[in-house]
C-alpha cells in the first residue's frame, strides 16, 4: 500500500524535514503541495518533483489522488483544514501543537472519527532512541522511585510582532505552545496524566504572546514536572532530566545522541542518535499504522492531552 500525500504548507519545517521524510518512506509518495504564494509554491514543487500544486488547500484536499494530508500551517489553520480533510475522506497528520485549544482538538477528533479516517499529531520526539532509553530505565525501576522530570528549552529567534508564532489568534501563545508543547508531550509519554498545573509567564515588550513560561506539574502517579521555555534567548540549553531515589538520567541536548546515567555505581555515558531526519520515524509509523489499521503512535487523543495541559497553564499563569 502506497500512501499518496498532499502537503499543506511549505514553510521551514516542510522544507527541512517533512517533504524529505515522505519521499524517503517506502510506503509514501508526495503527490501534491499547497502554498498561498505561487512563486514559492512552484519553487518548492520543482525542487521536490511534486506533480500537483495548489494555492488553495480545499483544491488539494479535493484531489482524488491524495490519500492523506500533512498539515504544516499556522496553528489557527489546523482545525478547519483537518475537518475539511476528514470530510473528504483523507487521513490527517497535523503539526504540533494540534490546535489553538482543546475544544478545537475535540472537533478534529470527532470529525476524523465520523469519517473513519486516521488522525495523528507530529510530536516526533517520542521516536528519539534516547527518549525510549529513558522510558525503559523508568519502567525497569533503574532510577528507583521517580520523583521529578524537568526540561528547559529556548528558541533564539527574535520574532517580529506579526510572526504567527507570537500572534495569539494565529499561534495560540508563545514558547509554551510552540516549543514547550513538544516537551509536555514527552512528559505525558513518560508519566501519564497530569493532575494539576501551576504556571508563571513573562510577557514580551515586542509581541503579544508570552516570552517565557514556567510550569510546575503533578502527575497522577505523584511525580513532579518542571518546564521552562523561552523565546529570544541566546544559547539556552535543551535539557531533559529525570531524577529518582536510585539515580538520575540526563539528556543535555534533546536533539542530540548523548545520554548520561548516574547511579550509586557512578556515571555512564551512552549514545542513542536520533534519525538523521527527525520526521522520518513519524511518517514511517503513520503509514504503517494505516497499513496495519491501528492508531499511530501519537493519536489525536494524545495530541489533545498536551493542549489540555497548556490550557490549564495559561488559565492560572501569574
Amino acid at each position: 500500500m502506497t500512501v499518496r500525500w498532499g502537503l499543506i504548507g511549505t514553510g521551514d519545517i516542510a522544507h527541512k524535514r517533512v517533504a524529505g521524510a515522505i519521499m524517503e518512506d517506502p510506503r509514501s509518495e508526495l503527490v501534491a503541495v499547497c502554498r498561498r504564494s505561487e512563486p514559492e509554491l512552484n519553487l518548492f514543487a520543482d525542487q521536490n518533483g511534486v506533480p500537483h500544486r495548489f494555492t488553495d488547500s480545499e483544491q488539494l484536499i479535493a484531489l482524488s489522488e491524495v490519500d492523506a494530508v500533512y498539515i504544516a500551517t499556522p496553528v489557527s489553520c489546523h482545525c478547519p483544514q483537518t475537518i475539511a480533510a476528514a470530510n473528504a475522506g483523507k487521513h490527517v497528520l497535523v503539526e504540533k501543537p494540534m490546535a489553538i485549544d482543546p475544544e478545537q482538538c475535540q472537533q478534529m477528533i470527532e470529525a476524523c472519527q465520523k469519517s473513519g479516517v486516521t488522525l495523528g499529531v507530529a510530536y516526533y520526539r517520542r521516536f528519539y532512541p534516547a527518549v525510549e532509553r529513558v522510558k525503559n530505565l523508568i519502567d525497569a525501576g533503574s532510577l528507583g522511585r521517580v520523583l521529578s522530570i524537568a526540561c528547559v528549552t529556548g528558541n533564539p529567534n527574535r520574532f517580529p510582532a506579526d510572526d504567527w508564532r507570537v500572534v495569539l489568534a494565529q499561534g495560540g501563545g508563545g514558547p509554551l505552545m510552540d516549543i514547550g508543547s513538544h516537551r509536555l508531550d514527552l512528559f505525558l509519554h513518560l508519566f501519564g496524566e497530569v493532575q494539576s498545573v501551576k504556571a508563571s509567564r513573562i510577557d514580551s515588550p515586542d509581541f503579544e504572546a508570552e516570552q517565557a513560561a514556567t510550569l510546575l506539574m503533578q502527575f497522577a502517579g505523584g511525580v513532579h514536572g518542571v518546564l521552562q521555555c523561552y523565546f529570544g534567548t541566546v544559547n539556552t540549553p535543551d535539557r531533559l532530566e529525570v531524577i529518582g531515589t536510585e539515580g538520575r538520567v540526563t539528556i543535555e541536548d534533546l536533539n542530540g545522541d548523548e545520554l548520561l546515567l548516574f547511579t550509586a555505581d557512578g556515571m555512564s555515558r551512552e549514545s542513542h542518535p536520533p534519525a538523521e531526519n527527525f520526521h522520518s520515524p513519524l511518517i514511517a509509523d503513520f503509514t504503517l499504522a494505516l497499513q496495519e489499521k491501528r492508531p499511530p503512535m501519537i493519536s489525536g487523543h494524545q495530541g489533545k492531552q498536551t493542549n489540555d495541559v497548556i490550557e490549564m497553564a495559561y488559565a492560572n499563569a501569574l
